[in-house]
């Protein structure tokens, strides 16, 4: 084997690129059949791959998007479809790849990386770590019947507070009111997505292989609360399932307008199942907790890109003063080999690499030494100070300045978030 070369991979060959997704992530539906392929979608991503000669040896998709992370719409990529053929598998290609990507990021200016893994801990050895939880929620849809309280009309929906509002079918020039809806969900979530109008064309309208129901609820002009779903029948012979992948409110109250619609649907389906935030639970809700069955699960992984230039983006409180040198431990990059020297102050943050000709006591002893997967949570707000040092994922020296501990806290409070994309 050559020399590796990591490019994008060329247009002319989608086929192939897809022959190699089905192998990866649906061997079951047999090779790749480009006469039988019908899927007309555009997939939004950037194909990469790792190649020798023009052998690919590795692949994955990259996509750019805005999300909401502590407080403020960034730029962020997404890393998919990352596979490898199986006579180039454990050959340390898709480490490379995963390598050439983040640094891709760094070039072009972009400080996170998030994914949604096929095993966790495979992407938690070269930094990546969960940032999101969701839960999954499966009733009988009779067991929503607590939402349908207070209302008089289904059609109208007059709720108690004497507004009203109905559901319709969503389409593509619904863009920008659910564009607006998400913008008030992203007050609440950070990682909630800014989702462009292709994207909601194309991912929210459009499935992977059938087309979800997308419906909202609109109230004196504005959509108030969106769901999508499907209908599945069951493989334990239980009937009917409709499956809502993804719901939104603009406000935690509307809610129960999510729930009274799936209930109504108690003439088509045996269960219902529901994909929600992790502090959206309904057992103290319907008259039988029993009946209910909620499963939290771990969602999407996220990584920092280049930690000094993340933390300058952040905007603290004016009132943090603090000043301390960071060691970022990479298993994946070099960029993060030497410690950070971090500055707080008037609601800024200067972060900056030591030089390592200084043979200084910042490179020697640093004040905080963290993962960079660690490191990651405390940034996106997932876990907080406490949580790390008690786990060991992040560590104060003895000789660190007195009350940073409290700085850090400070620095990074705890944040809820809510990724419900997938790509």
């Amino acid at each position: 084997m050559g020399d590796l070369d990591y490019r994008p991979f060329p247009e002319e060959r989608d086929d192939e690129f897809s022959a190699l997704m089905r192998y990866a992530f649906s061997p079951e539906e047999g090779p790749y059949d480009p006469e039988a392929d019908d899927d007309d979608r555009d997939h939004l991503g950037d194909y990469r791959g790792l190649f020798d000669a023009d052998d690919p040896v590795a692949v994955c998709g990259h996509h750019d998007f805005t999300l909401r992370i502590r407080g403020r719409d960034r730029d962020a990529a997404g890393l998919s479809a990352v596979a490898s053929p199986p006579e180039h598998r454990r050959e340390g290609h898709v480490e490379r790849l995963l390598r050439e990507s983040l640094t891709e990021y760094r070039d072009d200016g972009v400080a996170f990386s998030v994914l949604w893994p096929f095993e966790h801990a495979f992407y938690r050895r070269y930094g990546w770590a969960t940032v999101s939880r969701y839960r999954w929620v499966e009733t009988p849809p009779q067991r929503l019947a607590f939402a349908a309280e207070g209302s008089v009309d289904r059609t109208g929906d007059d709720g108690a507070d004497g507004s009203t509002g109905r559901f319709r079918r969503l389409g593509a020039d619904d863009h920008e009111a659910a564009a607006d809806l998400l913008a008030e969900t992203a007050e609440r979530y950070d990682f909630t997505m800014a989702r462009t109008e292709a994207w909601w064309r194309e991912r929210t309208l459009r499935g992977w292989k059938t087309d979800p129901y997308v419906y909202g609820f609109e109230r004196d002009g504005d959509l108030r609360a969106l769901l999508s779903y499907a209908f599945e029948e069951r493989d334990d012979g239980d009937g009917r399932a409709m499956v809502v992948s993804d719901a939104a409110v603009a406000d935690p109250a509307d809610w129960d307008r999510v729930f009274r619609f799936c209930r109504d649907h108690d003439s088509q389906v045996e269960r219902v199942r529901l994909r929600l935030p992790v502090d959206v639970s309904l057992l103290d809700r319907v008259d039988d907790p029993r009946a209910v069955t909620e499963e939290v699960r771990a969602g999407p992984m996220f990584r920092l890109v280049d930690a000094p230039a993340a933390l300058r983006e952040l905007s603290p409180d004016p009132d943090i003063d603090a000043a301390f040198t960071l060691a970022v431990e990479d298993p994946l990059v070099g960029w993060h080999d030497r410690p950070v020297r971090v500055a707080v102050a008037d609601g800024e943050v200067d972060a900056e690499r030591v030089d390592a000709g200084e043979g200084s006591s910042a490179a020697a002893a640093p004040d905080v030494t963290a993962g960079i997967g660690a490191l990651s949570q405390l940034y996106a707000g997932y876990r907080d100070v406490d949580d790390l040092r008690a786990h060991a994922a992040l560590d104060l020296a003895d000789g660190a300045p007195d009350g940073l501990a409290a700085d850090l806290a400070a620095l990074f409070p705890p944040r809820r978030t809510f990724l419900r994309e997938g790509f």
